[in-house]
């Protein structure tokens, strides 16, 4: 897209200055620092696009679009977001929210509060047995299982080695989810889902659970994840598991144009 390069382009000085934009924010830290090590093995997903004194994080995941504006960003900047044709997530301040949404025509499909929560990998609760690390034999179960019950989501391949845990039942994940990025010791966790037929049987919080067990095993010191205002039982359940509320911002989804 216009004046987005990918991380793998940017000088040493302009990795700097996104690294000074980034460094008070644990969760766009990670992401940042994450990206910077996705370059340096080949891969060209991740991009910036630089202001002045701001910057636009952007991730293509596969058939979505992520963009994350930080610091001061002008308009130019913001209203490039909704020309990409793509299908869209936006993670913005309720501020930028108010100047974008005039712009988004039809193309708005959701609009949500965003949540991010962390919580330091100490004291954790036995895990649960029955909540298995997945391997590359199990991707296509969980590919139907996701697509079955959660389709808006991402679920992709190179996930299943970050860890990624569900419980499983008759050959079938009941329940799941996993790390969506990982940088030295800290992760971003998600992706969590139960079927629908098995909820408010406490599957998510086992899941939840034995995931943090498998990190802090790894020596993972800091999980981070994001969850919606849409979402009150998944918020509760990162509650009672530990995580503290860190930021607010708002979440709008944008089909293809």
């Amino acid at each position: 897209m216009t004046g987005f390069r990918p991380v793998a382009g940017l000088s040493r000085e302009e990795r700097a200055r996104v690294g000074a934009l980034v460094a008070g924010h644990p969760v766009f830290a990670l992401y940042w620092d994450a990206a910077l090590d996705a370059a340096a093995a080949g891969d060209r997903s991740r991009m910036v696009r630089l202001e002045p004194e701001g910057a636009v994080l952007g991730i293509d995941f596969d058939g979505l679009s992520i963009y994350t504006p930080i610091g001061s960003v002008g308009d130019a900047a913001l209203f490039s977001l909704p020309a990409d044709p793509r299908p869209l997530e936006l993670h913005l301040t309720p501020e930028q929210a108010d100047r974008l949404r005039p712009a988004f025509g039809d193309r708005l499909m959701l609009e949500d509060g965003l949540r991010f929560y962390a919580r330091p990998l100490g004291d954790l609760p036995e895990p649960d047995p029955a909540c298995q690390r997945m391997g590359p034999g199990e991707l296509e179960p969980l590919r139907r299982f996701y697509a079955a019950h959660y389709p808006a989501t991402v679920f992709s391949a190179w996930m299943l080695a970050l860890p990624f845990v569900a419980i499983v039942e008759d050959g079938r994940p009941v329940a799941a989810g996993g790390v969506l990025a990982r940088a030295g010791s800290r992760v971003m966790i998600g992706n969590f889902l139960v079927d629908p037929a098995r909820r408010g049987e406490g599957l998510a919080g086992r899941v939840l659970a034995g995931l943090l067990a498998a990190l802090q095993a790894e020596g993972v010191t800091t999980a981070l994840l994001a969850t919606n205002d849409l979402n009150p039982a998944a918020c509760r359940v990162y509650e009672r598991a530990g995580f503290t509320l860190i930021e607010r911002r708002v979440q709008l989804d944008l089909r293809a144009a």
